[in-house]
């Protein structure tokens, strides 16, 4: 059980003790002519970085990746169709690598739910007031 409430606290960011690595690809703000760039950059780097992320990690990665639509947002109006589309292909791969991650700690959190099932389900049993009901 006590790997299963570790799981939920590195899914949520807050496990004690885990301050994100210098690993995590931070997203640098510049001027426009490098902006296409910057962006592959940040999704190439952080595609070789990601399968060692926590938790913890994938949120810091999140608020550079917030930063980073917020000046596609400043662009977008001056960027031409194909750097769009450099931009966008991008970022749907960043998308894809955080719902790989997401997919990989879910099936880790439901194995250690699975191994611990019967506790677990005595738990709810308890909690919900259901023993005391059909006892």
């Amino acid at each position: 059980m006590k790997t299963l409430i570790l799981y939920l606290f590195l899914l949520t960011g807050l496990a004690p003790g885990s301050i994100p690595g210098d690993h995590v690809v931070e997203y640098k703000t510049g001027p426009k002519f490098r902006f296409v760039h910057r962006v592959e950059m940040f999704v190439e780097k952080t595609g070789d970085r990601c399968k060692e992320y926590s938790g913890a990690d994938w949120l810091v990665a999140q608020r550079s990746f917030g930063e980073l639509i917020g000046e596609y947002s400043d662009f977008y109006s001056s960027l031409d169709k194909k750097e769009k589309d450099r931009v966008n292909k991008a970022i749907g791969q960043y998308v894809g690598f955080t719902m790989k991650a997401g997919i990989k700690i879910s099936f880790e959190i439901l194995r250690e739910i699975y191994r611990h099932a019967p506790s677990v389900l005595e738990g709810i049993y308890e909690g919900t007031g259901l023993k005391e009901l059909l006892e």
